[in-house]
Order: structure tokens, then sequence, then C-alpha cells
């Protein structure tokens, strides 16, 4: 692999679309040891959170991969490299907007006497990670409890509980 050190990014990205698996591997692994601390830096001054950079590297690696055919070499791979990282930066906010207008959306109250949509959108932020994806599972993605069930190995009756418990807390300001 110390050969592919002097290779330019444009000729490893050729490699990778016409060589062996086993070499264009070698290519692909030159091109993330090279690129991926600058994406992931691209990505974290856009986002301000690591976990969401660290995902979003790895989805601008993954389109380079699903779409390494479309590379043509008489162009820069830098510049390529990041329209797609921003792209998928942008299609990360727009996801994450539409994501926020469900929650904001979304009826986790069962009566009219309840909470502002504000107060339980912070609410939900304070629960555990696995409780706020199955209310997340439940009334954004809506998810039937057999479907949540088949998904988190759990009875039905068990989910039923858990979700009625979760609403009571929420509805109690108890979160």
């Amino acid at each position: 692999m110390n050969g592919l050190k002097n290779v330019s990014a444009e000729e490893l990205m050729l490699q990778y679309q016409t060589y062996s698996p086993d070499q264009a591997y070698e290519a692909f692994n030159e091109l993330y040891r090279r690129y991926g601390l600058r994406v992931y830096s691209f990505c974290l001054k856009k986002t301000k959170s690591v976990s969401d950079s660290e995902d979003l590297m790895q989805k601008v690696f993954l389109k380079i991969h699903e779409s390494k055919h479309l590379y043509n070499s008489k162009f820069k791979f830098e510049q390529w490299l990041f329209v797609i990282a921003r792209t998928q930066t942008l299609d990360f906010f727009r996801s994450k907007s539409r994501y926020e207008k469900r929650i904001e959306k979304a009826d986790f109250n069962t009566d009219s006497n309840t909470t502002h949509e504000s107060d339980t959108k912070d609410e939900l932020n304070n629960l555990e990670s696995d409780q706020r994806e199955l209310l997340e599972m439940k009334y954004i993605d809506e998810l039937s409890y057999q479907e949540i069930s088949t998904i988190l190995s759990k009875s039905e009756v068990s989910l039923r509980k858990t979700v009625s418990r979760l609403l009571t807390k929420i509805k109690l300001g108890e979160v």
C-alpha cells in the first residue's frame, strides 16, 4: 500500500473504478486515509456534532462507493468528493428538519389537558434513548405494536405497557 502514497487521488479513483477487487480496495482505503479526516472536519463545522459528523463522513464514503462509476477522472477528485459531502450534509439538515416537524406534529398526548408541543419535545429529549426510540417508532414512524415487537424482540403487551407508562410520565412532567 505504500506505493499508493505517491499516486494522485484521480488515479486512485480510476484504480478503484477499474482494478481487481483487492487493488480497488487498497485504492479506496488510500482515498479514505487521505480524505476521511478532512471530510469529517467539513461535516463537523456544519453540524457541530461529533456523532452526526461521523455518520455523515461514512455516508459520504458510501456514496463514493455507490457512485464510483459516475466519477470522471478529468475532474479533480477533491472537488467531486466535497460536492458529495456538501450534498450529504444538506440532505442531513433537510431530513432533520422534516423529522423535527414530525415530532412537533406527533400526538404523544392522550387528552386535551396536557403539555404544550415544545414541552413535549423537551421531555422527549430527557428520555433514555431506548424509550425515545420506542415512542418514535410508535408515533413518528407509525409502526404497529406487532412491527415494533418484531424489531425489538419484545412482547406486544410489554411494549403497550411501556408506551402507556412513558406517555403518563410525559403528561405528568416526570421526565
